[in-house]
C-alpha cells in the first residue's frame, strides 16, 4: 500500500510539473517546489540574453498560450511607443478627445476630460472618475464589460475627486494621483485602431511580433469589434520573454529598433506612486518595484495582471523572467509570485551577476 501510494505521488509530480530547461548553475527547482505554489503555470529566467531556467507546472507546456491579462497593457503601450517612432501619434502630450469627436458633446464634461492626453491614460493618472481597486467606482472595468460601447463608456465617466482625508495629488510624491484604469488603456487602444486604420491585433502583428518572430497570439475584442488594449492577450511565456528583452535592450531586437530607448525611458520613469505597502510605483503602464538589497535599492520594472502573471525586468541585473498562473482572483496571487520573484529568483541572479 505504501508503494502504491509513493508511485501515485510520483505520477502526480510528473504530471504538474514539466521541467524544460535549466542552466546547472541554477538548480532552483527544490526552493520553488518547496514553495507549493498554487496555479502555477510557468516560471521563466533568462539572464545576459539566455534562459537559465525554464519550467511548466499543472499540465502546461511550452507552447500553450497563457491569458496574462493586465499585463497587456504593456504591450499596448509598447505600440503607443511605435506609432509615435513612427509620427502617427505627435506625443504623449496629444489629447485623447479629437481623436473621438464622433463621441461629443459628452456626457459629463468638464475641463480636464477635454485636456486629457495619452500620457494621463498611460500613467494610470487621468481625471476620470475610473479606479479598478474600488469596487464603487463608477469606472470599474466589470461596469464596461457590462456595456457595448467601451469607448462611450469611458468618454462618459464623471470627474475625478478626492477624499478631503487624503493627500491632494500635488501633495502627493510626483504630483500626481494613481487609480488603476483598465477602461483608459482600452480607450488607448482604441485610438490607435483609429489614428493608424488597422486593427491593434494586425498593428501589433506587423509592427511587434513579426519582428521579434512571435507568431501565435490571441487578442480579446469588444462588443463592437475593438481589440481590448486593457487586458486579456494570450501569448506563450517564452514570447513574453522577449518582449523584456526588447526592454531591456533599450527597444532594438536583432539590430533593428523596434522603439525607441527614449520611449522605453519614458516607459520606466515613475510617475505615481501606486502601492506605497509594496514600494512600488508606477510608470507608463509598468509598476516599478523598489527592493531593497543590503543597503542598496534595486528596481525592478514590470508588466502584471490578474492571476500573479509577471514579466519582470532588472536591467541592474541583466535579468527577465516571467511567471505566469491562473490563481485569477484569488487572494494569493500576487503575493506568491513575488515570492518566487524576491526569494529564489533575485538572489541567485544577484549571486550569477557579481561572479
Amino acid at each position: 500500500m505504501k508503494l502504491s501510494v509513493t508511485l501515485l505521488s510520483l505520477v502526480g509530480w510528473l504530471i504538474t510539473t514539466n521541467f524544460v530547461h535549466a542552466d546547472p548553475r541554477w538548480p532552483l527547482e527544490p526552493s520553488i517546489d518547496a514553495l507549493e505554489l498554487k496555479q502555477m503555470s510557468a516560471i521563466l529566467v533568462q539572464q545576459n540574453g539566455a534562459i537559465v531556467f525554464e519550467q511548466y507546472y499543472n499540465g502546461s507546456q511550452a507552447d500553450d498560450l497563457h491569458d496574462i491579462r493586465s499585463a497587456s497593457k504593456s504591450i499596448t503601450s509598447l505600440l503607443f511607443g511605435i506609432a509615435l517612432k513612427q509620427q502617427q501619434v505627435a506625443s504623449l502630450e496629444q489629447p485623447v478627445l479629437p481623436v473621438f469627436k464622433d463621441y461629443q458633446p459628452l456626457h459629463h464634461d468638464f475641463a480636464a476630460k477635454q485636456n486629457m492626453t495619452f500620457f494621463d491614460l498611460l500613467s494610470m493618472t487621468n481625471p476620470l472618475e475610473c479606479d479598478d481597486f474600488n469596487n464603487f467606482s463608477a469606472g470599474h472595468e466589470e461596469r464596461m464589460y457590462l456595456q457595448a460601447d467601451w469607448i462611450e463608456f469611458t468618454l462618459s465617466l464623471p470627474e475625478r475627486g478626492y477624499q478631503p482625508w487624503t493627500a491632494a495629488p500635488h501633495e502627493r510624491p510626483y504630483q500626481r494621483a494613481f487609480a488603476y484604469c483598465t477602461a483608459g488603456i482600452a480607450l488607448v487602444g482604441a485610438a490607435l485602431e483609429r489614428i493608424t486604420q488597422a486593427s491593434l491585433s494586425d498593428y501589433a502583428e506587423q509592427h511587434l511580433f513579426a519582428p521579434l518572430d512571435i507568431q501565435n497570439v490571441k487578442w480579446l475584442t469588444s462588443p463592437k469589434g475593438i481589440t481590448q488594449g486593457g487586458g486579456g492577450l494570450q501569448i506563450r511565456p517564452r514570447d513574453l520573454v522577449k518582449i523584456g528583452q526588447l526592454m531591456l535592450n533599450q527597444g532594438r531586437w536583432q539590430n533593428r529598433e523596434i522603439v525607441t530607448p527614449q520611449w522605453v525611458k519614458e516607459s520606466f520613469t515613475p510617475y505615481s506612486q501606486a502601492m506605497p505597502e509594496m514600494n512600488a510605483d508606477y510608470g507608463l503602464t509598468w509598476w516599478i518595484f523598489n527592493i531593497q538589497s543590503d543597503a542598496s535599492t534595486l528596481q525592478a520594472f514590470a508588466a502584471a495582471g490578474n492571476g500573479g502573471n509577471y514579466l519582470f525586468v532588472v536591467p541592474e541585473l541583466n535579468l527577465v523572467s516571467v511567471i505566469t498562473s491562473k490563481a485569477y482572483n484569488t487572494p494569493y496571487m500576487h503575493q506568491q509570485t513575488h515570492q518566487v520573484f524576491k526569494e529564489i529568483i533575485l538572489p541567485k541572479a544577484r549571486a550569477n551577476i557579481t561572479r
